[in-house]
């Protein structure tokens, strides 16, 4: 079998809309957060639409400085169609780390109704997360990428 290399497509750009942030407190697993998403735009080549309110996104804040972020939200297309989102994202920018190792990746998924969607069910997804939280409302710039 020939290995070949990914060859990353960009599927949308999401901005987000975010309440502010919930500090849950230190509990046994890290210290705990959750933003609420409250709504947004995204866009591709294929379809655009918005961010419907609701969402919310949980991080934990590992001892090591690491956050892990599981945001579950929906999509809702110009054609009407719901499309739920499941975005797991590692961020690595721990105090005095050097900028060379900050980061933030994610592996997402997507449930889309089976219909002119349905490809978004059948592929691997990574995207990129660049927030603005000096903006009132706080946005995220994410970009999702099918993986070819």
């Amino acid at each position: 079998m020939t290995q070949t290399l990914p060859n990353p497509e960009l599927v949308m750009t999401v901005k987000a809309v975010l309440e502010p942030l919930i500090d849950m407190g230190r509990t046994p697993e890290g210290q705990r957060r959750v933003v609420v998403i409250t709504g947004g735009t995204f866009e591709g080549p294929t379809f655009k639409g918005t961010i419907m309110p609701g969402g919310e996104d949980w991080q934990r804040v590992r001892d090591d400085g690491t956050m892990e972020l599981d945001a579950r939200y929906w999509l809702r297309a110009d054609d009407d169609t719901i499309i739920r989102v499941h975005n797991s994202v590692l961020v690595n920018a721990a105090p005095g780390a050097p900028a060379s190792l900050s980061y933030a990746r994610s592996s997402v998924k997507f449930e889309a109704p089976i219909g002119k969607h349905d490809w978004l069910n059948k592929a691997i997804f990574v995207g990129t997360i660049d927030p603005d939280f000096k903006q009132r409302p706080a946005t995220v710039t994410l970009r999702f990428f099918k993986v070819l």
